[in-house]
């Protein structure tokens, strides 16, 4: 289930399975069902059982190894399928290819969500493109939302900041963004240390994906648990 992407009518059969143990079905003696199946999915505090759905677990397990393929580019997984499928080292924009695997079909699947949480930690500003990467702190998606109006689509964030990198270049903050996200550029700190900037999960403490908060996300996206 974590590796490759299950088959829909393989996740609907565990989810009638679970369904007929709930509700007491018995061989030959079927019970009703008195409550749909994706109302028991929904949370407790939304009046469900908080039963687990398993095309979204399946997503969320995969998830994980998109963010492997992310963080650590040296695993020997990594290794093998960045090579094939993506040699610029970027899953997140890598095509699907020709004749893929089917281990590279549920990754390239499963990407969907993870950019949802998926934010750049700024270190050198030397990787972020300041239009296509999620960035901006205290924003829904991170991204830019301004209109480029002209500017490099190739532009990074360290081309914002002054000829000496330990300042923004306020002027240039100001021409380029409107109002409520040159405030939120501007209060960005930037680092003295300068590592190289790095991904991190927006929905953990500690910035590590996990399969948790990714298949609430999943189920939150996918529905406001309206009964």
């Amino acid at each position: 289930m974590s590796v490759f992407r299950l088959l829909a009518n393989f996740c609907d059969e565990l989810h009638s399975l679970v369904s007929r143990f709930w509700w007491g079905s018995e061989q030959g003696k079927r019970k009703i069902s008195w409550v749909a199946w994706k109302k028991l999915c929904q949370p407790k505090c939304y009046g469900g059982l908080g039963f687990r759905d398993f095309h979204k677990f399946n997503l969320a397990l995969l998830r994980k190894q998109v963010w492997r393929l992310m963080t650590n580019k040296e695993c020997l997984m990594a290794r093998i399928l960045l090579a094939k499928y993506s040699p610029s080292g970027n899953v997140m924009t890598a095509e699907l290819g020709s004749n893929p695997s089917y281990t590279w079909r549920g990754i390239h699947e499963a990407r969907g969500v993870l950019r949802g949480g998926l934010r750049r930690r700024l270190g050198n500003g030397l990787s972020t493109r300041v239009w296509g990467d999620p960035w901006i702190l205290n924003t829904q998606t991170g991204k830019v939302l301004s209109p480029r109006n002209g500017a490099d689509d190739s532009m990074l964030v360290a081309d914002l900041w002054n000829s000496g990198g330990s300042r923004w270049d306020c002027q240039k903050v100001r021409s380029l963004f409107l109002p409520f996200e040159q405030e939120c550029i501007l209060n960005i700190r930037i680092s003295n240390t300068r590592p190289e900037d790095a991904w991190y999960w927006a929905y953990e403490k500690d910035g590590s994906y996990s399969v948790k908060s990714a298949y609430k996300l999943i189920s939150t996206e996918d529905s406001e648990w309206v009964g």
